[in-house]
This record gives C-alpha cells, structure tokens and sequence, in this order.
C-alpha cells in the first residue's frame, strides 16, 4: 500500500505537493497562487520555501502555458489566468486539493484580508 501524501515527511519546512503538474514546485505554486488568489514572487518563495530565482523561473514557464498572468506594477504580480478556458475548474481542483494537506490551511488563514488601521500598535 502506498502511502498518502500527507505521510510524506516535508522536514524543510515547504509545504507538500503530489507532482500533479508535473513538478513538485509547479503544483506547490499553483496550489499557492489559488490560496493566494494575487500575490508575488517574494511571498510565494516565503510559503514554499525556496528561492525566489527558482519561483521566477518556474512562473515565467507556467505564464508561457498560459496558466497564471502577471502584471507588472511596482513588483510583478502574479494570479491564475482569467482567461484559461477552464479557469474556474482549475481553481476549485486546486483548493480541492490543497483541502488535504494541513500546511495550506494554515496558510489560508494567516491571510489577512483588510488593512491595519492606522496608528494601531501591533
């Protein structure tokens, strides 16, 4: 019996991913970009835990499959494509399966979604 991913040891610290997207790193990216729903090559290497010329590359390759669009603003942005024919299928699989790993919900519910009131102390 094989076992589940979720057994698989993940001691560096980054998060699993099976490599349904062909790579380990470009299903890890992915599953961040459709938590994430906008973010960044510097937060997405924060999450993954890797570095950021490898998410550069790697996103640069999945924007070239027309899976993610970025736009360029004072840092590239980065989310999935709005206009992939199946965006919305490739959405709800993503958060699908990241439902099964622990990691990804933590991270989900680190996101804060309004801003700090100002003068507020943290």
């Amino acid at each position: 019996m094989l076992p589940a991913y979720t057994d698989i040891p993940q001691g560096d610290g980054r998060p699993p991913a099976p490599p349904v997207f062909g790579t380990e790193m470009r299903t890890r990216l992915l599953l961040l970009i459709a938590i994430l729903e906008e973010t960044y090559p510097g937060e997405l290497s924060r999450h993954s835990g890797t570095s950021i010329s490898s998410v550069q590359r790697t996103l640069d390759l999945l924007e070239r499959e027309g899976l993610i669009a970025t736009r360029h603003r004072v840092v590239r942005t980065v989310r999935l494509n709005p206009v992939y024919p199946a965006m919305k299928e490739l959405r709800a699989f993503l958060l699908r399966v990241a439902e099964g790993y622990p990691r990804y919900q933590q991270i989900r519910e680190s996101i804060r979604k309004r801003p700090r009131r100002r003068g507020k102390t943290l």
